[in-house]
């Protein structure tokens, strides 16, 4: 696994990529538009990328004030502290390159150092993504549950 590539802050520089690849990958995710992006990226506490946003992820605290949120809704039902990561994309041509591994391996880093005993993610079952789940299964998550919005 290369990492020549670092690790570093999304930037308005990757908006065209990042929306790029998160309308490239739609099915699984909320549609974004650049104002949407700037939305969730002024209450995300990670909000990282690698190679020119080949690779992004996003997460927030358990208290982050994004009230219509279902996910994050949902898990305070069911845990009292959490870091939640919102959304990973790995672009079709970057996969494979252990971006996904590395974007977790650090924000697993970033929660634990704050605090934070618990990170949560929601992989669609509707429509099914059976890689997402096979990922999230070999780094160490376990379902805590099912919502069908």
């Amino acid at each position: 696994m290369s990492t020549s590539h670092p690790i570093s802050d999304i930037t308005r520089a990757h908006y065209d990529q990042f929306l790029k690849i998160n309308t490239e990958f739609v099915h699984w995710l909320a549609p974004l538009d650049a104002a949407r992006l700037d939305y969730i990226l002024e209450r995300a506490t990670y909000a990282k990328q690698i190679d020119e946003a080949q690779a992004v992820l996003i997460g927030y605290p358990h208290d982050v004030d994004y009230p219509d949120h279902e996910n994050i809704t949902w898990l305070h039902k069911n845990l009292e502290t959490f870091f939640y990561i919102d959304r990973i994309i790995i672009d079709a041509q970057a996969q494979g390159k252990g971006y996904g591994r590395r974007l977790y391996e650090d924000i697993a880093d970033f929660a634990r150092t704050r605090g934070y005993p618990y990170i949560a993610c929601e992989v669609n079952t509707v429509p099914n993504n059976p890689t997402s789940h096979d990922f999230h299964l070999a780094m160490g998550f376990t379902p805590l549950g099912e919502e069908i919005y």
